[in-house]
């Protein structure tokens, strides 16, 4: 594991970081937009729509974290007569763990949507994704049907779409 380690810090930077954790972020949204499809719930809800918008400011951190190596290592050495010494490889190190924890946490999201999708994951993936599994469930049950669905469940109402508690429209 050190070995894997030591060779993804090595030839990983932060756009390198940020375009792999887009690639992780198209690939859960592809997965979380199918079961909610499955299921007809609304993919432009709070759920579908707006885990992509919290998504792509987790996806630009790596290379955002990176940039703050560049002004400095472009400094002079000196500054009015005082001998800076700063390196700037922390910001690399940082970038690092924030591409470290942002990934572990979307491949626990990737394989709990391909549950949701009707994918079996291995067996022993099952203890590892199950908190993640499992809050994905709860807010099935808060977000809204889709329109299809609704117009389905209650063909006598002509007001669908936006929410699941039809029971006040009737």
């Amino acid at each position: 594991m050190e070995q894997f380690l030591n060779f993804m810090y090595l030839n990983l930077n932060g756009p390198t970081e940020t375009s792999v954790l887009f690639l992780f972020m198209i690939i859960d949204t592809i997965f979380a937009n199918s079961w909610r499809k499955k299921r007809g719930v609304a993919i432009t809800s709070g759920g579908g729509l707006g885990g992509l918008i919290k998504s792509i400011p987790l996806a630009l951190m790596p290379v955002i974290i990176w940039s703050f190596e560049i002004p400095l290592s472009l400094a002079p050495d000196h500054i009015a007569g005082l001998q800076m010494n700063f390196n700037p490889a922390i910001f690399d190190i940082i970038a690092f763990a924030m591409f470290v924890l942002i990934g572990w946490y979307w491949i626990k999201s990737i394989i709990a949507n391909a549950k949701l999708a009707g994918y079996n994951p291995p067996t022993w993936v099952g203890k590892y994704i199950e908190d993640e599994y499992h809050v994905k469930l709860e807010k099935m049950e808060t977000e809204p049907n889709s329109a299809k669905k609704d117009k389905q469940q209650n063909k006598t109402t002509s007001k669908y779409g936006s929410r699941n508690d039809n029971e006040q429209f009737k």
